[in-house]
């Protein structure tokens, strides 16, 4: 007599739900390793801007300034107190963490004591 060959249904159920859960938790783990880069994207934007803007502050012997918009995920950037609409890689002087690269990235609160605005003497001191 020969035994029936192949795999029951029951077995073939188990298999593929567990493919399934593998499937939900890899899925999980990629979404938030995607967060976590868009995130740390933000982060060196910032740092990057801010740097420069010490050194605009320097080059042109003039105070600068870094205001965050909490409600439009925006900073902009502004000289002696008005904005800088050429400022590179903005949107008329204004950086949007909400697109692009950035999509996903919330900025919840800014309390740079207890401002919004990082600003940046014309020797490149922070004052605040």
């Amino acid at each position: 007599m020969q035994r029936p060959r192949g795999f029951t249904l029951i077995e073939l159920i188990i298999v593929i739900a567990l493919i399934g859960l593998l499937a939900l938790v890899a899925s999980t783990r990629i979404q938030d390793a995607s967060l976590n880069v868009r995130i740390s994207a933000a982060i060196n934007q910032i740092t990057s801007d801010l740097e420069q803007v010490k050194t605009l502050a320097l080059a042109h012997h003039k105070n600068m300034s870094l205001t965050f918009n909490v409600s439009t995920e925006s900073y902009s950037i502004h000289k002696n107190g008005t904005l800088m609409t050429d400022y590179p890689g903005s949107n008329s002087g204004i950086i949007d963490l909400s697109q692009g690269t950035f999509t996903g990235v919330d900025i919840t609160s800014t309390n740079i004591n207890g401002s919004n605005v990082i600003n940046i003497d014309k020797w490149g001191n922070v004052l605040n």
